[in-house]
């Protein structure tokens, strides 16, 4: 322990029994995953509260087992070094790659770094860990003001999309379209179709490339016969839930 340093910003293992270790860190794994899935749910993201919170607590399990296991014979690291490489699979699967589109690579390193996370708190480190899980949401919550200032704010328009609705396909291929590119609902509203014309009005910004690149995808979609802009109202809120 350095000197001037609180006990319990260290290893709780050396402050409390090993019995109240493993319960202390194993909460604090579910609630740090937790706090960090509910921020990536509240922006409709594909790793949510669920996903976060097994993340780090999986981090956590194989981090305390390596420890338990190791003891004093072999180096307690081994096991919980795998999950740097396990975590990388998983992140991966989570970049999606579309028509001249890459996404996902935020909630990847999300799932980075609660792993990251999930191993502090396995070591014992809880205070570390829950400093760190702090650091991360603050990131992602400043992620939006930092993007404005340097990019410049959305500016915002509501696009009609027109597409033939009579093989039944169509709109479900759109709403597929807009849910792979992470549009949250409240900003999709389709409009009742008739036997000659469907049509989805869809709020979005048209400034920023990785916000407008889903009407190229659905340009390209047989079956919808034109997109046309038919307001620019400006979407604080809207703004919010696109990143």
């Amino acid at each position: 322990m350095s000197d001037g340093m609180p006990g319990w910003m260290g290893d709780v293992h050396s402050l409390l029994p090993h019995q109240y270790c493993w319960v202390i860190v194993t909460v604090l794994a579910i609630s740090c995953g937790a706090i960090i899935g509910v921020e990536r749910g509240k922006r409709q993201k594909p790793a949510g509260l669920r996903t976060m919170m097994l993340i780090c607590l999986g981090a956590s399990i194989f981090t305390q087992a390596s420890i338990l296991v190791a003891g004093t014979r072999t180096d307690p690291a081994r096991i919980a070094a795998q999950v740097v490489t396990g975590i990388g699979f998983l992140g991966a699967g989570a970049i999606i790659h579309g028509r001249g589109a890459v996404t996902g690579f935020t909630t990847a390193a999300a799932i980075w770094v609660v792993a990251a996370i999930g191993v502090v708190l396995g070591i014992g480190y809880a205070a570390a860990g829950v400093l760190f899980t702090l650091f991360v949401v603050g990131t992602l919550a400043a992620e939006r003001t930092i993007e404005s200032v340097l990019c410049g704010r959305c500016q915002w328009a509501t696009m009609r999309i027109d597409f033939d609705p009579t093989d039944g396909r169509t709109r479900w291929r759109i709403q597929e379209v807009l849910d792979d590119h992470q549009v949250p609902d409240e900003l999709v509203s389709f409009a009742s179709s008739t036997e000659e014309i469907g049509a989805v009005s869809v709020r979005c910004c048209v400034r920023h490339r990785q916000h407008r690149g889903f009407l190229a995808t659905l340009a390209a979609m047989p079956g919808v016969r034109q997109i046309v802009e038919t307001a620019t109202p400006a979407s604080p809120h809207a703004q919010e839930q696109r990143r």
